[in-house]
């Protein structure tokens, strides 16, 4: 026995030995080691099992009291074991504290208390190592004592883990969510941005554990910050924190949230960038302007639904709405929502009358080709959870429209064949708008209908063909037709259409209705491409318009052409003229190449330092003109000096494309600096085989060689 109790402390003071130099050792330096932190890793693996053994063991302690038949080497076994991986857990604590992020208050409780928990431990195994240890008066108290102190301990860490509310989260009445059925009732930092928060970031950046010393609770938190920076800046999300680090690679030490943890998706993503991007608003409402924008598809997930809780109707009612001639069938097995079709042919008074008595039940209705009248329909402002009726080939007209506005919940509503006009559908989609409507051979005519559909943002079939969709709008026009400048270019856009929003965006985005709306005109003074778009209520937008503004850097005078273009199409003067070709390859602003290249070398009279070259071509397949094959850009700091190839570009092979096209080719240069450039345009060496003139010399057309 002495042997082993000799063990048992030799252990104990070599593991206290080693991680007091360890200790020790993270202590002194300014940063902790890698591997000291790296054990501090270990710190939540390992906690769990001082915590079982402690429960166990006084499990078998009082169990044992009880029957007499105490065990004491087991009790003695397992109080080692226990405070011996308390002692080491205690020290890992320590090393993982070192890492920061976490609430001084907190930790500091979660800190002592576990550290009180493991000398506790320790006393009581000395204390198991004399003999009739149980007999002693201290020691079961001692022992509740701490299990006191290693549940408390377990509850701080789970606060610096899990927030402070982790604990009591389910025991209290939870706060019924706001309900919110439309977009525009929906606040953006509130009942989204914080939501996104809450479910990706706020364990790792709440109050209790502030990972980098930034919490992301309260606006205020937010606003300040981090160790690492602003996590916000207004209208700049990619200087952002929050939303920069999201974009690294998973595998980079700071990207968040970090590698195991639950990511943001890519609606997620986009919507923290368009919540920073306006102005980083807490307080107000969303806003969307159109039916199909992107803004409103990616918020409908956060819209909150009053469910509706339906009865299910009693088997009696049921019944006598069967013998009254309706063929009755549940929607899903066992749930309440019926489908209920009329089966005879003329329903009376009575048989309406019977069919109230499921009118909250009922989800799906088909009184198509019956003998149905407008006296009949009152008893439909009453089935408010109606989402389908159908009423065609019968006999109402516009009467029965005042009884149809109550259906709040209606999406399908059929009324071909009837004497519905167009006055009676625009009265009802004044109140209510179902989102498909049948209307063919009525009193409705397609232009009537096409007008109702882009008002209202509905859907009318009102052709057997198919349906009368929102129409789209044109593109916007955009004027001067020149892309290239020298200082400051003014961009103007008009729509044909009154009341459209024209909308752009300068970083390549694709506009939608939450991009910058387009006032007046446009002062560009740097190269941007421009892309903008109209959009209208009830209307479809337009194609997005494209186009690439250039800021030319340097005026060419001086330069040598090694081969003259064709006496058709000449003078090389043309391609710096800052004057654009059409398609048209005889609009005069073209020069030609028959077979042979453009080479050209540029005299910018000093060093010039130039990032960006641009060559203007044009491919028109049925004329012979083709795309240049590549494109390839020397330097020279002397006239007469060797030539250094500082970029090139490698075109996709011609295509079969009918339409004559224009298209700028870009070869991007690292900040090259020097006064001579030498550019090179390679034609193709003959018309592909797929051409109908393969073998032939094929055309090279260039309007604009320029730097920016």
């Amino acid at each position: 026995m002495t042997n082993n109790n000799q063990i048992y402390k030799s252990v104990f003071l070599i593991i206290l030995l080693l991680f007091g130099v360890l200790t020790l050792y993270g202590i002194k330096t300014d940063e902790a080691p890698r591997f000291i932190l790296a054990l501090g890793r270990f710190h939540p693996l390992l906690l769990h099992l001082p915590i079982g053994a402690l429960i166990v063991t006084f499990f078998i302690d009082v169990l044992g009291r009880f029957q007499k038949n105490y065990p004491e080497n087991t009790i003695k076994s397992l109080l080692g074991f226990t405070s011996l991986f308390a002692i080491i857990t205690c020290f890992l604590g320590y090393f993982l504290s070192l890492e920061g992020g976490y609430q001084k208050e907190t930790l500091d409780l979660h800190f002592y208390t576990g550290i009180a928990t493991a000398l506790l431990a320790v006393v009581l195994f000395f204390m198991s190592l004399k003999p009739s240890f149980k007999s002693n008066k201290i020691f079961l108290p001692l022992f509740i004592a701490t299990v006191i102190s290693i549940s408390v301990a377990g509850h701080y860490g789970s606060v610096l883990t899990h927030g402070d509310q982790y604990l009591t989260e389910y025991i209290s009445v939870s706060k019924k969510e706001r309900t919110i059925e439309d977009i525009d009732s929906l606040k953006l930092y509130n009942d989204v941005v914080a939501k996104i928060l809450d479910k990706k970031c706020i364990q790792c950046h709440n109050a209790s554990k502030q990972k980098g010393e930034l919490s992301l609770v309260t606006k205020e938190q937010i606003l300040k910050g981090g160790a690492s920076g602003l996590s916000v800046i207004s209208g700049n999300a990619s200087e952002s924190l929050l939303y920069s680090r999201v974009l690294l690679p998973i595998s980079d030490e700071e990207h968040m949230p970090p590698e195991g943890k639950e990511q943001l998706t890519k609606d997620e993503i986009w919507l923290i960038e368009h919540w920073i991007e306006n102005g980083l608003d807490f307080e107000n409402y969303a806003t969307v302007n159109s039916e199909n924008d992107t803004l409103k598809k990616k918020l409908n997930k956060y819209l909150v639904f009053n469910k509706v809780n339906i009865p299910k109707a009693s088997q009696d009612d049921i019944d006598d709405v069967k013998a009254a001639g309706f063929r009755v069938l549940e929607l899903v097995p066992g749930q309440a929502e019926l489908n209920v079709k009329y089966l005879d042919s003329v329903p009376t008074k009575n048989t309406m009358e019977t069919l109230l008595a499921l009118n909250e039940q009922i989800i799906e209705l088909d009184f198509g080709n019956s003998g149905i009248t407008d006296e009949m329909t009152s008893g439909f402002k009453k089935f408010k959870n109606l989402k389908s009726l159908r009423l065609q080939g019968t006999a109402i007209s516009d009467k029965t429209i005042e009884n149809l506005k109550a259906m709040e919940h209606l999406e399908v509503l059929n009324i071909h064949n009837t004497a519905i006009s167009e006055e009676g559908l625009e009265n009802l989609l004044t109140t209510i708008q179902p989102k498909r409507i049948y209307s063919w051979n009525t009193n409705v005519d397609n232009d009537n209908a096409q007008r109702l559909a882009n008002t209202f943002g509905v859907s009318i079939q009102n052709d057997i063909v198919g349906f009368v969709d929102r129409s789209q709008l044109e593109p916007p026009l955009i004027s001067p037709s020149k892309t290239l400048f020298n200082d400051t270019i003014h961009v103007n856009v008009l729509s044909r259409l009154k009341n459209v929003d024209i909308r752009y965006t300068l970083n390549g985005d694709v506009p939608d209705s939450t991009s910058k709306i387009f006032d007046r005109k446009l002062i560009l003074n740097t190269s941007k491409t421009l892309k903008i778009a109209a959009f209208k209520d009830g209307w479809e937008p337009s194609d997005v318009i494209t186009r690439h503004y250039a800021k030319v850097q340097y005026a060419v005078t001086d330069f040598i052409i090694e081969e003259m273009p064709d006496d058709r199409y000449p003078d090389p003067l043309k391609v710096f003229d800052m004057k654009e070709g059409s398609t048209d390859f005889r609009d005069g602003h073209w020069i030609g190449y028959f077979g042979n290249d453009l080479q050209i070398t540029i005299d910018l009279k000093e060093k010039q330092t130039v990032n960006h070259i641009s060559v203007s071509c044009l491919e028109d397949i049925g004329s012979w003109i083709l795309y240049p094959t590549d494109i390839t850009v020397f330097t020279s700091t002397t006239e007469k000096g060797i030539y250094k190839k500082v970029g090139d570009l490698k075109n996709a092979p011609s295509t079969k494309n009918v339409d004559p096209r224009k298209e700028k080719f870009t070869i991007a240069l690292p900040e090259t600096t020097a006064r001579y450039f030498k550019i090179v345009v390679n034609n193709h060496d003959a018309l592909p085989s797929w051409h109908p003139s393969a073998g032939n010399p094929s055309w090279l057309f260039v309007d604009e060689v320029y730097f920016w």
